[in-house]
């Protein structure tokens, strides 16, 4: 393979079937990369630039080839085609992009990329966290659960159209001289108008809640149950404690819990949990350490703690500390007392 250094980024000019391997290792998802056509030599070009937790680049298969992936990749990907075909296998859906159709997925579905003689194309990365961390904001809650997103989408339609944009701008920003590429906070904001675009009109498991109105008033022994989780917060509990003291039975408290809050109960309690751990992080007046945060918001082990916060919001809780701590942003430690709503 032939990489030549454009900084922060490279270029490959040339590469065999094991050399592709490795830079799909490199760049996106360990995988094996064949010849379209068995026997033949691949011939690609690629330009591609790097920025934190994104990256984008203008891809050109002159050859063809198959991409099998050997594990899943923790990134989101968006593809905007200029010429000829890919098909992504995602279980037993195939989605196709041609001209004029753009492509977007959480990697961690993809199984094969079958990629077409003169393929081109724009693709855009999105590290598993920065889009966990964007959909967060936008429900202003904890994400519980895998984002299942897999969608191809027109390039004329008023979202694809923008998106498709958004896309070349993008591109523009990095692939100029030194001097002319834009700032690294500009970037950013641009990647994150993308994800907030793909997010909020492309379908998955998430949209429901992020367009869903108000929930109508809860029945009382649902509020009783979410009263005790926040009187009890710091105290383990199960769901027959929280049924026993709401007054009804384990049954019909999940199935409140699914009819009005669209979770169960303790996914709802771990919720509760979350966002205060990170409205107190988020305090400027807070002085105790994330181990004391933890545990006065029901956390009792401190590897799974970490590693539940970092899905939930796309960051570290000593991220979430140390980010506002910089900013200046106070955001008053309590009980997340509108829950019952």
């Amino acid at each position: 393979m032939r990489y030549v250094p454009l900084r922060p980024a490279f270029r490959v000019l040339e590469a065999d079937a094991d050399e592709m391997s490795e830079h799909y290792a490199r760049t996106l998802s360990p995988a094996k990369v064949e010849p379209l056509e068995g026997g033949g030599r691949i011939s690609v070009e690629d330009r591609h630039y790097s920025a934190g937790p994104f990256s984008i680049w203008a891809g050109m298969c002159h050859s063809g080839m198959k991409v099998t992936f050997s594990q899943p990749s923790d990134a989101f990907v968006l593809y905007l085609p200029h010429s000829s075909a890919m098909e992504i296998d995602v279980g037993r859906k195939r989605l196709l992009s041609t001209p004029g159709t753009a492509m977007v997925g959480n990697m961690e579905h993809f199984e094969k990329l079958t990629i077409h003689e003169n393929r081109g194309h724009i693709g855009i990365a999105f590290d598993k966290s920065a889009m966990v961390g964007q959909l967060s904001q936008l429900l202003d809650a904890p994400v519980l659960e895998d984002i299942d997103l897999c969608a191809t989408l027109e390039m004329d339609s008023a979202v694809g159209s923008r998106l498709a944009a958004l896309g070349s701008l993008l591109w523009d920003c990095f692939d100029g001289a030194g001097e002319d590429r834009a700032s690294t906070t500009a970037t950013t904001h641009l990647f994150q108008a993308a994800m907030v675009m793909i997010l909020e009109s492309l379908p998955h498991n998430y949209s429901a809640r992020l367009h869903k109105p108000m929930s109508p008033a809860v029945p009382r022994n649902l509020k009783r149950a979410i009263e005790y989780m926040v009187a009890n917060i710091s105290k383990p509990m199960s769901v027959a404690d929280i049924a026993r003291e709401a007054g009804t039975s384990v049954r019909a408290l999940q199935t409140a819990f699914q009819q009005f809050k669209d979770t169960t109960p303790l996914n709802f309690l771990r919720q509760l949990r979350l966002e205060g751990v990170r409205k107190t992080l988020c305090d400027d007046a807070n002085t105790l350490s994330i181990a004391q945060v933890a545990r006065a918001w029901g956390f009792t082990h401190m590897g799974r703690f970490s590693a539940v916060y970092h899905d939930a919001f796309g960051q570290s809780p000593s991220e979430t500390a140390k980010l506002h701590s910089r900013r200046g942003i106070g955001v008053a430690p309590s009980r997340p007392s509108d829950a019952n709503r």
